[in-house]
């Protein structure tokens, strides 16, 4: 019998689930006569195979993605199960499989880092117009700074880039993705021990600022390449499985996904991002799993890819007597359901459980009295900021906007 619990493949459909409050709206309605449709005809165009697993199985435990991008989370998820990657709140993907001590190496990202309301805006370079002069420019700024400061530079610079040094920095910071809302003090560790990287990255943070590249930049209507965002510290971790290959499956076919394109979806350039990112870091004993990505914008739009699913991966998968998962992804994480033999016994359960699709309101969403403290607080970080890029300041543990 297959094991369905570490299944060789996985179906991941994202946008799929639906708010909860919302689905139970729709059911407490379905017996109504003439009021409004059935879940049946709102979720039409689902393979026969999913809804054959949401009649013959319980709904999973909804996973939530906490402080983590959605496919970061999952990512993790079945990369570390037993959570040896996260120090805290980020996960170390610098330290992955790193014959290196604690806290010496570091993902560089290129990017722009704005200060708004909520926090913290940094947008990666994968949506910026960034060629190849301007990313050659950045570095050329940026290089100088880093040697003088003990960092080397792990191959070739590109958008992302491995830093070491031999001096640990014990700091932990988001990825580039899941970076969103993060206040800047958050980012600016103000332990002694991270003050000598604190004044380099602010002084990287003049030099490009004053860049002829980016002044160019910003006379084109383009954002400035103004950070360098540190990233995927910590301690180093293996990961208990290989990683997955991935598939997309679009109304055109399944083909093989490599690279990131502007006509893939969200989960599917965030799923190529990480493995292409990983994979020279990454070795392991065991066999990778298949992960079939559909292309699935969410209810209200097109599902047929569905049909492609339908006919091209799951009917033979089943006639080859495979077990597989299945990754249903809303906004804020994911739940699983499992495929197997014992559910084809049960061939006379054939109305699908709805519940498979919902997504519980995430925790501790902020009231408009947290965005406006929020905003309050972004204020004053963007005066100290503001100070320190003059060089009036060094900010000091505890203490707010200091005088010059």
């Amino acid at each position: 019998m297959p094991n369905t619990h570490h299944a060789p493949l996985r179906v991941l459909i994202p946008n799929i689930l639906v708010p909860e409050a919302a689905l139970a709206r729709l059911q407490r309605s379905q017996g109504a006569k003439g009021q409004g449709q059935s879940p049946g005809q709102i979720f039409q165009g689902l393979p026969p195979g999913l809804l054959q697993v949401m009649a013959r199985s319980l709904p999973d435990m909804h996973q939530p993605a906490g402080h983590l991008d959605r496919v970061e989370a999952w990512l993790l998820n079945c990369l570390d199960p037993d959570g040896l990657a996260k120090f805290d709140q980020y996960p170390a993907w610098a330290m992955l499989n790193a014959q290196a001590a604690d806290f010496t190496r570091f993902f560089g990202t290129v990017g722009n880092l704005e200060l708004n309301r909520d926090g913290v805006q940094f947008t990666p370079p994968e949506v910026l117009q960034v060629g190849q002069a301007d990313l050659a420019a950045f570095w050329a700024v940026v290089q100088g700074e880093l040697a003088a400061q003990g960092w080397r530079v792990e191959g070739t610079p590109g958008f992302h880039t491995a830093l070491s040094n031999n001096t640990p920095l014990p700091m932990e910071q988001a990825s580039p993705w899941s970076v969103q809302g993060i206040r800047l003090t958050d980012y600016l560790p103000m332990s002694d021990d991270c003050a000598a990287w604190r004044r380099m990255w602010l002084n990287l943070q003049v030099e490009l600022h004053n860049a002829p590249f980016n002044q160019a930049r910003e006379q084109r209507g383009l954002k400035p390449l103004n950070a360098l965002w540190f990233w995927g510290g910590g301690r180093a971790w293996e990961a208990t499985e290989a990683l997955p290959t991935v598939k997309a499956v679009g109304a055109d076919g399944v083909f093989d996904a490599v690279k990131i394109t502007d006509a893939g979806g969200e989960a599917l350039n965030r799923l190529v991002f990480w493995t292409q990112l990983l994979k020279g870091a990454h070795a392991s004993e065991t066999s990778p799993s298949t992960v079939y990505v559909v292309d699935f914008d969410g209810w209200g739009g097109t599902t047929s890819a569905f049909k492609v699913l339908e006919d091209e991966v799951l009917q033979p998968m089943r006639l080859a007597g495979l077990a597989f998962d299945w990754t249903l992804m809303g906004q804020h994480g994911w739940r699983t359901a499992r495929s197997g033999w014992a559910q084809r016994l049960k061939f006379w359960q054939r109305q699908p459980n709805w519940l498979h699709l919902a997504e519980p309101e995430p925790d501790g969403l902020p009231t408009e009295d947290d965005l406006q403290a929020a905003y309050q607080r972004g204020q004053q970080e963007q005066d100290q900021l503001n100070a320190m890029l003059l060089g009036e300041f060094e900010p000091q543990p505890g203490v707010g906007k200091a005088r010059p």
